[in-house]
């Protein structure tokens, strides 16, 4: 016991900062701390609860470097309030945080594209590991555990739905479903001059406003507008990225240069064609009198290209490897935004188009469910706009919104043209806690399609 003791001891002034540091920093001040990540800033630790209805807007694109730096020093303060004491600039700072979702939807008219049966599910279940390296080196990843591919019903007219039931070593082989993760971003950064900022790794797409706010917590909304989902410029990348910002006055302006392997079969670890996709964004804010007003260009250019890896024998008898390509295109896609903010009141929206040009050796077989002869898929232009709005009351913190959208895929496939209005109320009882309830009305006016009505109802937390 002596012993056991002494050792004690001996360890106590190791342990005590390793167990601190490991604390989840919950009690950082909501004023130094966003709620959710964005594309532009490593994401703090979720803020406590307050008073206030509404915690402090997520970092946008405006924000940049400047706000970078603020939630660094957030990190770092809430671990030195968890008892980590002085950080030697060698020692790594990591918070530890995430989201999800939960939701009950009822889709009201009969459709092909969605099951007719009420049901509840887990949407998105996120976590996050945020790092200060020191010496203004930041890291980031974010990961979605899912339940997929269990359930999931392959690509086609087949309706046999994926099976992951395994036998649990552990439990009597007993039988359970197994689920998988997605990798959402990993990144490393640093920053030279509140000018310049270089990201490396793979990072969401700096582009419009709902990409980068992609949190369920800090979304309007259930359910993102049809053209933000359709994903006219890639979700995410993977190579580097440059941004900076300038203050003069009430206003700012900034930048996004993006270089990366662009879309592919592989695009988050390997090329599969010799053109790398470049793209950027432009964004001017201004805070005034009548609130925060932001604006912001985007654009990519790309080759994509899809295929497999194959090996054979040349003349020689030599071992030989190389891609062989089944798709490949050019693509070319722009984008612009607007976001007003005004005490309680949000006004937003974004238009994104999407043009393709196959490279001829690779054009598809085009082959229409709508009826008429087949042939060979057409370049084409894809096109889609929305618009939002909503005002956050002090009853409960309370935002009834609406928004309108329309969305045009250029192939004729399934439809020409898609429309949609939708309607509800989000609300926060806390800080962490939203709660959201939606309608939407959706239809074709060129097509004979019966529009779709979808009630969606949603629980959304941090943590």
């Amino acid at each position: 016991m002596r012993l056991s003791a002494s050792l004690l001891l001996a360890f106590l002034p190791i342990l005590l900062p390793l167990t601190a540091r490991a604390q989840l920093p919950t009690d950082a001040p909501a004023e130094a701390a966003t709620p959710e990540p964005t594309a532009e800033t490593p994401p703090p630790a979720p803020p406590a609860a307050t008073a206030t209805p509404e915690p402090p807007p997520p970092a946008t694109p405006a924000s940049n470097t400047a706000a970078a730096d603020a939630e660094a020093d957030a990190i770092g303060a809430a671990l030195q309030a968890g008892g980590g004491g002085d950080q030697s600039r060698d020692e790594v700072q990591l918070s530890l945080y995430g989201f999800a979702d939960f939701a009950y939807t009822n889709v009201l008219t009969d459709t092909v594209l969605l099951s007719d049966i009420p049901s509840f599910a887990v949407g998105k279940l996120n976590l996050y590991a945020a790092g200060t390296l020191g010496d203004d080196w930041r890291s980031l990843f974010e990961v979605r555990f899912m339940y997929l591919p269990n359930g999931d019903l392959p690509r086609g007219l087949s309706s046999e739905r994926v099976d992951t039931t395994v036998n649990d070593y552990s439990d009597f082989a007993r039988p359970i479903k197994w689920g998988a993760i997605a990798i959402q971003r990993a990144w490393l950064e640093h920053t030279f001059h509140p000018l310049l900022t270089v990201r490396v790794g793979h990072w969401l797409t700096p582009y419009g406003i709902w990409n980068v706010d992609h949190g369920s917590p800090v979304i309007i909304g259930v359910r993102r507008p049809f053209v933000i989902g359709e994903a006219l410029l890639p979700e995410s990348q993977t190579g580097v990225e440059a941004y900076g910002s300038y203050g003069f006055g009430p206003s700012q302006i900034g930048y996004h240069l993006t270089l990366s392997n662009g879309r592919g079969a592989v695009e988050t670890y390997q090329d599969y064609d010799h053109n790398k996709a470049i793209g950027g964004r432009l964004f001017y804010k201004r805070e005034g009198a009548f609130g925060t007003i932001t604006v912001g260009v985007s654009g990519y250019r790309g080759r994509a290209s899809e295929g497999s890896r194959q090996f054979s024998l040349d003349a020689g008898g030599r071992l030989t490897a190389g891609n062989v390509l089944t798709s490949q295109y050019d693509e070319l896609s722009l984008a612009a935004d607007v976001k007003w903010e005004w005490s309680g009141f949000l006004l937003q929206s974004e238009a994104v188009s999407n043009d393709v040009a196959y490279v001829d050796k690779y054009r598809p077989i085009y082959s229409s469910l709508r009826g008429g002869p087949a042939g060979l898929v057409p370049d084409h232009r894809k096109f889609g706009v929305y618009g939002l709005t909503g005002y956050r009351t002090q009853l409960f913190g309370l935002m009834p919104f609406a928004s309108a959208e329309m969305f045009e895929p250029g192939i004729h496939s399934y439809y020409e043209s898609a429309y949609g209005v939708s309607g509800g109320v989000n609300s926060r009882p806390t800080p962490r806690v939203v709660l959201k309830a939606q309608f939407t009305h959706g239809w074709f006016p060129k097509d004979t399609y019966r529009p779709l009505n979808l009630l969606d109802l949603q629980a959304a937390w941090s943590f």
